[in-house]
């Protein structure tokens, strides 16, 4: 019986032996962890330095980052010149890391052991939507015809709308780009309202016009009967938003230029004498969703670039003799859901701001009304220093192009830019020249040329 006792009370010691050991392992085990990832949760989003990242003192994680089969010293940077972003990622220890593109940081899921290992792999990206660097950093140079416009001076403008943009100025800058198989040439990077709010986008424009007589179109702005300056329902913006648009054949209204126009069946599939409309990848570049201006001025004599550009953006409108309404200051898709598809003609502040002054410089330019560039030292420098300016078809007649902006003071005449290097206006009726315009959708980008005629930008959709 006292054996038997003593061996009882050895092993419960044995026991207690072992349970305390057992405590005070699991003890210092848990201080062990907690003073490692006391504040790990199940994703943990690391800030890197270096390629290597210390937390709470301990070497917990190590990364190594890749460009394919490239190894490199570091992680990339954000906006890196090489364009190189996250593609996946290896870990060992059960981990895994997905990317923070914001914080531009590994988020760490499942990290439960010190010295996991990480390899990130990095790929070259598709370019950023974006004006191309280079002509951005030339621009700040006032080289090579691309300048900044500034509207934070501007009185009357929404704070929204006071961005810097960039527009091409001079006789030829190098602006020109391949677009629908045909050379068009890019206005510049221009605000836009959208349904985010106010964007910038590439805006481009035909500058030969969709006629294939002498590459000039004659085309009326509305129909001869019951014709109007209103945009939203002009017989112009659904034949370049339907059968130019789509490359079809069908309605349209034409003439000899100046003349009133007439009903008429335009060709644009590529089978008649007009050249082909916009192509399936053309199409898929244009932003359909940017929501156009059409606010009007009453009147062209004092009206400079700077006080076009915000009456385009304003609401002063035509009314309607009959119902007394006031057109739309929006085109949208709301207000015209069968051919709100991108297509429109250029502003009156878009021919303004193309000039870079030649000697009267572009300040002086800008000064001036556009409806004065026609007289004397305006002519000979801000008009003829312009390339958006009209060329004259022959020696014995003059060309007009039609612009987008109506005269709000009247239901009859929208805005023209002559060869003169005037804006003015005209009958809605008359036929005179076209040059399409669109906004290329943000996930376009140049990847290739230097912009010149020889050498034209190349652009990738999506």
């Amino acid at each position: 019986m006292r054996l038997e006792s003593f061996k009882n009370k050895k092993v419960t010691r044995r026991k207690m032996i072992l349970i305390s050991l057992g405590v005070i392992t699991i003890i210092g085990v848990s201080l062990l962890l907690y003073k490692t990832f006391a504040s790990f949760k199940s994703e943990v989003t690391f800030p890197m330095m270096s390629g290597k990242v210390n937390y709470y003192g301990n070497d917990d994680v190590y990364f190594a980052f890749y460009n394919g089969e490239e190894k490199l010293s570091t992680i990339p940077k954000k906006d890196n010149n090489d364009n190189l972003v996250f593609d996946h990622s290896v870990c060992d220890n059960g981990a895994s890391v997905s990317w923070n593109e914001d914080e531009w940081a590994p988020l760490v899921k499942n990290l439960t052991k010190t010295k996991t290992k990480c390899t990130l792999y990095f790929v070259k990206g598709k370019p950023k939507a974006q004006f191309p660097g280079k002509e951005i950093q030339l621009a700040l140079e006032g080289k090579d015809g691309l300048y900044a416009i500034e509207h934070n001076n501007l009185t009357e403008l929404d704070s929204k709308w006071n961005k810097t943009e960039y527009r091409y100025a001079g006789v030829n800058p190098d602006n020109y780009v391949m677009f629908n198989n045909e050379i068009w040439r890019i206005i510049g990077l221009v605000n836009v309202k959208t349904s985010s709010g106010v964007e910038q986008r590439i805006k481009i424009i035909r500058t030969n016009g969709i006629n294939g007589q002498k590459d000039f179109g004659n085309y009326a702005w509305d129909r001869l009967t019951g014709y109007s300056n209103n945009w939203t329902t002009s017989k112009l913006k659904d034949m370049l938003n339907g059968i130019y648009y789509n490359s079809g054949n069908g309605e349209c209204y034409t003439g000899s230029f100046s003349f009133w126009a007439s009903q008429s069946t335009c060709d644009f599939s590529g089978n008649g004498e007009l050249p082909k409309g916009l192509n399936d990848t053309a199409r898929k570049m244009i932003d359909s969703e940017v929501i156009w201006n059409i606010g009007g001025s009453n009147s062209y004599q004092d009206v400079t670039a700077g006080m076009y550009y915000e009456k385009e953006r304003g609401t002063n409108t035509p009314q309607d003799n009959e119902t007394m309404e006031y057109y739309p200051s929006e085109w949208t898709s709301e207000n015209d859901e069968t051919y709100h598809k991108g297509i429109g003609l250029m502003y009156p502040s878009d021919y303004g701001y193309a000039t870079n002054g030649g000697l009267l410089g572009r300040e002086n330019c800008f000064e001036e009304t556009l409806y004065n560039w026609k007289l004397g030292e305006y002519l000979t420098e801000c008009a003829n220093n312009d390339w958006l300016k009209p060329i004259a078809r022959d020696e014995e007649e003059l060309n007009y192009n039609w612009l987008i902006s109506s005269r709000s003071s009247d239901s009859i005449n929208a805005s023209v830019v002559d060869s003169d290097g005037c804006v003015g206006g005209s009958d809605a009726r008359h036929s005179l020249g076209v040059w399409p315009v669109g906004y290329l959708l943000p996930s376009v980008t140049i990847y290739a040329g230097d912009g010149s005629i020889n050498n034209p930008f190349k652009l990738s959709g999506n």
